[in-house]
């Protein structure tokens, strides 16, 4: 799944939160933070995105 593919399911779904996981760490994804970071705003859904902190949920910078 790329960055495109998981706005259009957030939208599908009604989710108010993604919090995207293993992006960064698996040779298999193809895109970086910054790259579905980008494909939410295209999808007006930028609000929704946001990175796992220890103890919170923040917005992905």
């Amino acid at each position: 799944m790329d960055g495109a593919q998981a706005a259009s399911l957030t939208r599908s779904l009604g989710a108010r939160t993604v919090i995207p996981v293993h992006y960064d760490s698996w040779d298999h994804f193809t895109e970086a933070r910054e790259q579905i970071a980008a494909r939410f705003t295209e999808a007006g859904l930028a609000d929704r995105l946001h990175r796992l902190t220890p103890g919170t949920a923040e917005p992905l910078d």
